[in-house]
């Protein structure tokens, strides 16, 4: 009977303590959070110990993600050109803790809200013809240099922006 409650203290313990362990991967860094307070410390991969009661590790990817969007383009003359998008960005290990008290956890909706402005007001400067044409690059360009100019600050680095199909009216 005392090696049962003994088993049970011990799994108990063991619980306890892995709840408060947190692994980091490769292309993650991760920032601690106690008591609502963020931690200035961004964390490299590995394990790291925590009070599962007083502290949480919020993890970050650092790694080039593709954030994928369907949407309609306004041309010059006035038509809608439907288009697949990827967008190529990385988050600047330095500026996580930042940005996840500036924006948040949920920064790829202020990427889509940017993109989408600032695709809009690219892709209107051009013809529809264009978008099919050798100044597609020259678009995609434009559109990264003013999303860019708009997320730099926050630590959002914009990598590169695709125009993977373009269906015209």
């Amino acid at each position: 009977m005392k090696v049962g409650i003994r088993s049970v203290f011990a799994a108990l313990i063991i619980a306890i303590l892995s709840s408060g362990c947190a692994i980091v991967k490769p292309g993650e860094v991760g920032v601690k959070r106690r008591l609502g307070k963020l931690s200035e410390k961004v964390l490299d991969q590995g394990a790291y110990f925590y009070n599962p009661f007083l502290t949480t590790v919020i993890k970050t990817p650092v790694r080039t993600v593709n954030l994928e969007i369907e949407l309609s383009l306004p041309s010059k003359e006035g038509l809608n050109i439907s288009a697949g998008i990827s967008i190529l960005y990385k988050i600047d290990k330095a500026k996580v803790p930042t940005l996840i008290e500036n924006i948040g956890t949920s920064y790829e909706q202020i990427i889509r809200n940017v993109f989408r402005s600032a695709s809009a007001d690219i892709c209107a400067q051009f013809m529809a013809k264009d978008m099919h044409s050798g100044q597609r690059a020259q678009i995609e360009g434009e559109i990264v240099k003013k999303m860019s100019e708009i997320l730099s600050e926050t630590g959002i680095i914009i990598e590169n922006v695709l125009m993977k199909s373009i269906q015209l009216p």
